[in-house]
């Protein structure tokens, strides 16, 4: 397949899935302005006009939420139940995605630092270990090789042209 093609496919497939999701945020925002326009409407009773006006209001409330309940069935999206626990709680869950981000960059840090660290050892014990057991020094550098380590190839000795 042509990379292009799979960029393409891998966009349209996105587009898919997005398609449904930005359906329930209209239908969400038209849930909350009937739910404004409902409050408004019984905070300014008025008498037998308003509850006209009220009725209405909760019939079209009714009938968003029946439209939200028929999109569910065209969504495949889980949501982690610590975001869930932390929306019922009150709290934006924006905070809960920069927290996470910022908890994940720390553990990032942490071990890139772990890393380094047995990445400075296995280069330390292999000098150690060529100096102390030079016939181990082949299979040393063939595992250095085979972790990236600090390889130091051994300099064929060449014949010094200038010297007679």
């Amino acid at each position: 397949m042509v990379p292009s093609m799979a960029l393409s496919q891998g966009h349209q497939q996105q587009q898919q899935l997005d398609m449904p999701l930005d359906t329930v945020e209209k239908q969400l925002r038209n849930v909350i302005q009937t739910l404004y326009e409902a409050q408004v409407a019984i905070s300014d009773y008025a008498g037998p006009q308003s509850i006209e006006a009220v009725q209405q209001q909760m019939n079209r409330l009714v009938s968003q939420y029946s439209e939200l309940d028929k999109i569910k069935e065209t969504l495949d999206v889980n949501i982690p139940k610590e975001i869930v626990v932390y929306v019922e709680d009150g709290r934006n869950p924006d905070i809960y995605t920069r927290e996470f981000v910022e908890i994940v960059a720390k553990q990032n840090q942490f071990l890139n630092g772990k890393m380094r660290v047995f990445e400075d050892f296995r280069d330390v014990l292999a000098e150690q270990i060529k100096t102390t057991f030079p016939e181990l020094q082949g299979d040393v550098e063939h595992v250095l090789r085979a972790t990236s380590g600090k390889y130091k190839p051994k300099l064929e000795e060449t014949p010094d042209p200038h010297i007679t």
